[in-house]
C-alpha cells in the first residue's frame, strides 16, 4: 500500500549496487560489483562473524529516558508490541512507549518533525521512509553499525540492504520476508492436478505452469466461484516478483531512466493484468467485494475462504491470512520465468530520528528490536524469516514449521532474493504507476500502452 503524500527535494538518485546473494547452511555471502560507498565497511563487516570487541553500553547503563515509538496502528499487533514489552521487561532506566498512529501516518512524521517534536524511533516498510528521508528527518546508522559487534555482525546483508539510500543505512531490520506460493491441497487434489512443489521436484514449476495451472483450477461463478490465482496488489515493487524473472528491471544501472518499458517488463506486467481482465483467474473489483468484510481488503480473504487454488504472500502475512485457514495447505518456492528465479521481498526495520534526543538510547532500542530474542518471537508468531545468518544454519530448528511447511522452500527463495533498489522519489513514481496500471488491470489499456505515458513521467522524476 502507498502511505502518504510523496515529498520532494533536489535530491539525486541514489547509486546502485548490484549483488548476488547466496544463503546456504546460514551463512551468506555477496559479490559486490559496484562500491557501496561509506557503507561497504559495514556490509563488509556484515559478512562476517562476531569479534571479541565489548559492545556498545546497553540500556541498563542509560540515564533514565522514555521513549516514544510510533507506527501505524495495523502494525502494533504484527510483533511489535511484544518485542516493546519484553524490552521494558528487562527495567533497564530507559522505557518505550508504543503508539499506533492513525491517519496518513507519513504526513503526521513529517508534521512533528518539522514542528521539531519528533519521535525517537519510527516503524516503517522500505517503500515508506523515503518522503522523511528527503526531509531531512532520519539519522543515518552507519557510524553505530560499523562499532556494534554482537548483533550487526550477524545481521543477513540482504536484510540491511533494503535501507540502502545514497551510500548511507537508515534503518536497522527487524522482519525479512519474502514471496514464497501456498497453494489449497484440496483444490488440486479435486482436480487431480499436480501441486506446485511437485512440480518444482520435476523443474518444471515456471510462470507458464502457474497460469495453466491457475486457469484450470478457476470454477465456477458468483459466489461459489474458486479463483484459480488471486493478485490484488498494484504497487510497483510488488510487481517485481513478476518483473524480475520475466528478464525485466525498474531502472538503469544509473538510476536516471526507467527501463519498464523494456520487452521483458511490459510482458510482465501484462502478464498479471491478464490474470484479470483476460483470462478471470483473480478477482476482479466488483467480484472482490463478496470478501471486503474480510480482514484485509487487498489480498488473504479468497485463499481463507477456501475460494482460491493459489496465492503469493510474504511471510508477515502467514499469520493473518494462510495460517487460519481451515483446508489442506502446501508452500513452494516462486516460480522461475526466462531469467531464472529472482524473488521479491522485504525487510520491515525501524528508524531513529534527527531531531530526537537520547539517540544513544534508542539506537540501544532499536539493536535490541534487531537482535536475536526479538527475531524468535516474530518467528514464534509466523511473521518473518530469520534475518540472522547463524538462524539460517539450521531452519527447521530455528522456526517453528507448521507439518505443511518446508524449509526446503523457503530458504530457496531467501537464495534468490534480490532487495528493492528504491530511489528518493519511488513514492511519487508509485503513485502514478498505481494509478496506470490499474487502467491495464481493468482491459482498458495495454501494459505497452501505459509505458507511452508512463515512461516520460517516471524518467523526469528520477532525474529530480
Amino acid at each position: 500500500m502507498n502511505r502518504g503524500t510523496a515529498h520532494h527535494t533536489t535530491e539525486g538518485p541514489m547509486r546502485r549496487v548490484t549483488r548476488r546473494w547466496m544463503v546456504t547452511t546460514g551463512t551468506a555471502t555477496m559479490a559486490t560489483t559496484a562500491a557501496l560507498g561509506g557503507a561497504a565497511g559495514l556490509l563488509a563487516a556484515a559478512c562476517g562473524g562476531p569479534t571479541d570487541q565489548k559492545p556498545a553500553a546497553s540500556g541498563a547503563t542509560r540515564q533514565p529516558a522514555t521513549l516514544r515509538y510510533i507506527t501505524e496502528p495495523g502494525r502494533v499487533n504484527s510483533g511489535v508490541k511484544d518485542v516493546v514489552a519484553l524490552w521494558n521487561a528487562k527495567g533497564t532506566p530507559v522505557k518505550v512507549e508504543l503508539e499506533g498512529v492513525p491517519g496518513s501516518f507519513s504526513e503526521k512524521v513529517l508534521t512533528a518533525a518539522a514542528a521539531g517534536d519528533p519521535p525517537d524511533v519510527i516503524h516503517s516498510h522500505p517503500r515508506d521512509y523515503h518522503a522523511w528521508l528527503n526531509a531531512g528527518a532520519l539519522l543515518p546508522l552507519d557510524d553505530r553499525l560499523k562499532k556494534e559487534r554482537q548483533n550487526v555482525p550477524d545481521l543477513l546483508p540482504s536484510a540491511l540492504e533494503y535501507w540502502n539510500r545514497d551510500g548511507k543505512l537508515w534503518a536497522l531490520p527487524y522482519n525479512l520476508s519474502v514471496q514464497n506460493l501456498y497453494f489449497n491441497k484440496d483444490l488440486f487434489a479435486k482436480q487431480g492436478l499436480k501441486t506446485p512443489d511437485l512440480h518444482e521436484k520435476d523443474g518444471t514449476w515456471t510462470w507458464d505452469t502457474y497460469l495453466d495451472l491457475a486457469r484450470r483450477l478457476t470454477t465456477g461463478t458468483g459466489e461459489n466461484k474458486v479463483f484459480g490465482a488471486v493478485w490484488r496488489a498494484a504497487n510497483l515493487d510488488i510487481l517485481l516478483g513478476t518483473i524480475w524473472p520475466f528478464g525485466g528491471d525498474m531502472w538503469d544501472k544509473a538510476m536516471t531512466r526507467t527501463t519498464l518499458d523494456s520487452r521483458e517488463a511490459v510482458e510482465a506486467v501484462q502478464y498479471v493484468a491478464d490474470l484479470h481482465a483476460k483470462y478471470g483467474i483473480s478477482p476482479t473489483d466488483e467480484e472482490w467485494k463478496q470478501f471486503e468484510a474480510a480482514p484485509s481488503n487487498t489480498w488473504g480473504a479468497a485463499f481463507s475462504a477456501g475460494r482460491a487454488a493459489l496465492e503469493i504472500q510474504p511471510n508477515d502475512s502467514l499469520a493473518p491470512h494462510i495460517i487460519p485457514a481451515p483446508f489442506n495447505k502446501g508452500v513452494a518456492p516462486m516460480p522461475k520465468g526466462r531469467a531464472g528465479r529472482i524473488v521479491r521481498g522485504l525487510a520491515v526495520g525501524v528508524h531513529l530520528t534527527k531531531g530526537a534526543k537520547n539517540h544513544d538510547a534508542t539506537w540501544d532500542f532499536a539493536n535490541f528490536h534487531a537482535d536475536k530474542e526479538s527475531e524468535k518471537i516474530m518467528l514464534d508468531l509466523h511473521l518473518t524469516l530469520p534475518w540472522h545468518k547463524s538462524s539460517f544454519t539450521n531452519l527447521e530448528k530455528t522456526m517453528p514449521l507448521l507439518p505443511w511447511e518446508t524449509a526446503a522452500a523457503y530458504a530457496e527463495d531467501v537464495r534468490r532474493l534480490r532487495p528493492t533498489p528504491y530511489v528518493a522519489q519511488f513514492s511519487e513514481i508509485n503513485r502514478i504507476w498505481v494509478a496506470a496500471f490499474t487502467t491495464v488491470r481493468l482491459g482498458q489499456k495495454t501494459a505497452s500502452q501505459m509505458m507511452i505515458d508512463l515512461k516520460p513521467q517516471i524518467d523526469i522524476l528520477l532525474k529530480g
